[in-house]
């Protein structure tokens, strides 16, 4: 039992190896960020592939070490071990929180104390992968969890998935405080949609519900990168666009809705942005931020919805389209929950549980 006091314990965030520049990336780093603005001795460690998407995290800082990491399957979890094994800021630390499968298995091999904090599923869902792969995946990550010293998730769906052995704790995740933009109350034609183009994200369904003469009137646009944006650009109809990712407090210009059309998505940081933005938001019933937003059972009646009924999506948007009340309402309702899932938030969560656990 470590017996420092609170702001000297040395937390270090890992995450290795990441595809992307997005969602994990840049919530370590702000998450680190805010724990060093309040003094406390906090570090980061981000393998990072080299043909990841998006821009480097900035400024440079001595407590943030990030170096290139490749996925390589068990291979690439046996070198991550060995890098880890010689980094300093691993190696000085009084608490390790793991941000992804492969490093939880890498730490599982340490003899360091770690938690694992689940962004999103630890592995491979039906028909992602042959069943063998699957099946291999599993459990390691289950058996590497076992040593971990607890495991928390960022949402209640994610936490029905994983097996009540490893006592998921919920802590749900945070985003950087952004200043609200929209109160509903003004007619907007935009209707955005923000992810990486590949099938979790489901951008089919979009380009389907756009497509429909109901919604003529209103614009598409689709920010992000990945595998599908080619074939996406292809087949979008007149009134959507496809585009890079913009500087986040643009996302949200001009926008009457942001449509969450994921099938798999663990927790949802655009959503959360959209909504702290006062944006109105349509989620998917997998989407994991979708119970911490719309909390009232009216409310996710209608705006909480199942990826295989496209005629409800298109009448929600209709509905918030032609009606300035309930856009005002959803605008201030979501926006309202919003407010619990900032950067400050998460820390103070983690901050409140490190003692307990070192």
């Amino acid at each position: 039992m470590i017996t420092k006091p609170l702001h000297e314990l040395r937390v270090c965030l890992v995450a290795a190896p990441l595809v992307a520049r997005t969602g994990v990336y840049r919530s370590a780093r702000q998450t680190v960020d805010e724990a060093r603005r309040q003094g406390l001795p906090w570090s980061l460690v981000l393998g990072v592939s080299n043909r990841a998407d998006g821009e480097p995290n900035g400024p440079v800082e001595e407590w943030v070490d990030e170096f290139q990491c490749e996925p390589a399957s068990l291979i690439g979890v046996f070198r991550l071990r060995g890098l880890l094994a010689d980094n300093v800021h691993v190696h000085t630390s009084d608490l390790i929180i793991s941000l992804n499968p492969q490093t939880d298995m890498a730490l599982a091999m340490l003899n360091k104390p770690w938690v694992a904090y689940l962004r999103g599923l630890p592995w491979p869902a039906p028909g992602e992968s042959p069943a063998s792969k699957r099946l291999i995946w599993r459990s390691l990550e289950q058996l590497s969890l076992l040593r971990s010293k607890e495991a928390w998730v960022t949402t209640r769906v994610l936490q029905r998935q994983i097996p009540k052995i490893h006592e998921p704790r919920l802590l749900p995740a945070g985003i950087k405080r952004i200043e609200r933009s929209y109160d509903g109350v003004e007619q907007r034609h935009r209707v955005v949609w923000a992810g990486r183009f590949n099938r979790d994200k489901n951008p089919d369904l979009f380009l389907e519900i756009m497509s429909t003469r109901d919604l003529s009137r209103l614009t598409g646009i689709m920010y992000g990168t990945g595998p599908l944006k080619e074939a996406l650009s292809s087949r979008c109809s007149n009134n959507v666009a496809v585009g890079e990712w913009v500087a986040p407090e643009r996302l949200w210009d001009h926008c009457l809705v942001y449509l969450g059309t994921s099938h798999r998505e663990a927790f949802g940081r655009s959503a959360v942005e959209a909504a702290m933005s006062g944006i109105p938001v349509v989620l998917s019933n997998s989407f994991g931020a979708a119970e911490l937003l719309i909390t009232d059972s009216a409310l996710a009646e209608r705006f909480i919805l199942p990826n295989n009924e496209p005629d409800r999506w298109i009448r929600a948007i209709v509905d918030l389209y032609s009606d300035p009340s309930l856009r005002a309402a959803l605008s201030d309702h979501v926006f309202l929950n919003a407010q619990k899932l900032t950067i400050q938030s998460s820390v103070a969560q983690i901050v409140q549980r490190v003692p307990e656990i070192v």
